[in-house]
């Protein structure tokens, strides 16, 4: 479901850790591998290479790259749209270079990516065939995170 980022994360040693109020995504960079058809944003894996992914319920989020930082807010605008505003932050050094534009770019390709996946999981939601299941203990561990904390909000 995300080319770009499947890329650049070792998915095998993606974790997901829920909290009361908050949510840790996180994994290690691949680093290039042999035989790789692509070109990696990030060529090198180290221990100290991560990506960290923290959603702070209801609607915020940071996105931590090595070479950059990103914080998103998703606003609500109709019962089926919403609107997220990205601010990116990056080293001084890298303001107006070719990395700035490259974290920019590379953040565009996978919130495009979202997007399908959004609108792709909205549209079937309304399918004649869809009926609500199990969470997968797996996959959805930030999504039960959020329905958890969302109906405690509303049970006040």
């Amino acid at each position: 479901m995300h080319p770009a980022l499947n890329r650049e994360l070792d998915y095998n040693a993606y974790i997901v850790e829920p909290y009361a109020r908050h949510v840790r995504q996180f994994s290690p960079i691949r680093g290039a591998q042999p035989g790789d058809a692509t070109p990696r944003r990030y060529r090198e894996a180290r221990e100290d290479l991560t990506t960290d992914y923290f959603w702070v319920f209801p609607n915020w989020m940071l996105n931590c790259y090595p070479d950059n930082v990103s914080v998103n807010v998703i606003l609500p605008i109709e019962v089926e749209r919403t609107l997220a505003v990205f601010d990116f932050y990056l080293p001084e050094r890298d303001l107006g270079s070719q990395a700035a534009k490259d974290s920019v770019r590379f953040s565009d390709e996978v919130q495009k990516e979202d997007v399908a996946i959004c609108e792709a999981v909205q549209k079937n939601l309304h399918s004649r065939s869809y009926e609500r299941g199990c969470y997968s203990v797996k996959q959805e561990k930030g999504v039960h995170a959020f329905h958890r904390m969302y109906t405690e909000a509303m049970n006040g």
